[in-house]
């Protein structure tokens, strides 16, 4: 209790003749004398009010700052900065799987565009004519029942589209760190919601990446790729025999929806599978 004896023997001289005091501040400094703790009280909540308010505008201002782009056949994407991340899940986390780890630290250097939704059944049916979908919808709904090779042709036909074309925007799978790093946005939860999914948009802005459909990403499967994996932009592994599909879906358990989870399948099932796009910032992006 040495800093209170310290305060107690502070002294406020009178005000000097022809400098008035601040009428505002007697009753405080008064206070202070009797009570020396009451100074520092006051600036502690001042300080603490302060940040509160900081922190409130910085999260009112979080969606409004985002930056979205929607191409030719009304597909909304967000742009994702660059930055880096655990990628995988740690030791601890309950219903974690061997390939899941070891949990590694992974940067991606450059920002990217992600779809804000899963493509949907009348998006596809723009780009490819057909909608495969077994849960047919006319209401937005993800089209589901896709290949991977599908997927990558959707990506390629939606790319060749006259104004896509002609804006520079190539469209393709996101890689399988990509997808982890745009789902967990920041968090290092076992979903972006923290130990329990929940619907809405995640911090970066994108919606279902928890259920609904498993999501394809271009990446080959490897169970043991996290062990040797590049910590800077990694590709996958060079070949395979299946490929990664992310997210989960509406029919697995909540388990297999965390944003750690990995799954390989073969190319050519469709069962469940469903996709969202990337599109790579470049010089002709706003």
């Amino acid at each position: 209790m040495q800093w209170l004896r310290r305060y107690e023997i502070i002294q406020y001289p009178p005000p000097a003749e022809g400098r008035p005091s601040v009428p505002e501040l007697e009753p405080l400094l008064q206070n202070h004398r009797k009570n020396p703790w009451l100074l520092p009280g006051v600036v502690v909540v001042v300080v603490l009010v302060s940040l509160a308010v900081f922190g409130f505008v910085m999260w009112r201002k979080g969606p409004a700052s985002r930056e979205y782009l929607t191409n030719s056949i009304g597909m909304k994407l967000v742009r994702v900065p660059a930055g880096k991340f655990l990628m995988g899940a740690p030791r601890d986390e309950k219903d974690r799987k061997a390939d899941e780890g070891p949990q590694h630290e992974v940067e991606i250097t450059s920002p990217f565009y992600i779809g804000v939704y899963e493509v949907t059944q009348e998006e596809y049916e723009k780009v490819m004519g057909t909608n495969p979908s077994v849960f047919a919808s006319k209401d937005p709904a993800a089209v589901e029942n896709v290949s991977w090779d599908e997927a990558v042709e959707f990506c390629r036909r939606l790319s060749e589209l006259p104004e896509e074309k002609a804006a520079g925007r190539v469209y393709r799978l996101p890689t399988e760190a990509e997808w982890e790093y745009a789902c967990r946005a920041g968090t290092t939860s076992p979903y972006w919601s923290g130990d329990e999914p929940k619907t809405g948009e995640n911090p970066f802005g994108l919606f279902d990446t928890h259920g609904n459909v498993r999501e394809w990403c271009s990446d080959w499967y490897d169970p043991d790729y996290y062990s040797n994996s590049p910590a800077t932009d990694p590709q996958g592994p060079k070949e395979g025999v299946f490929r990664v599909v992310r997210g989960g879906s509406r029919a697995e358990k909540d388990s297999e929806c965390r944003s750690a989870a990995r799954l390989g399948l073969a190319p050519e099932i469709r069962l469940g599978n469903g996709f969202r796009v990337v599109l790579t910032v470049s010089e002709k992006q706003p």
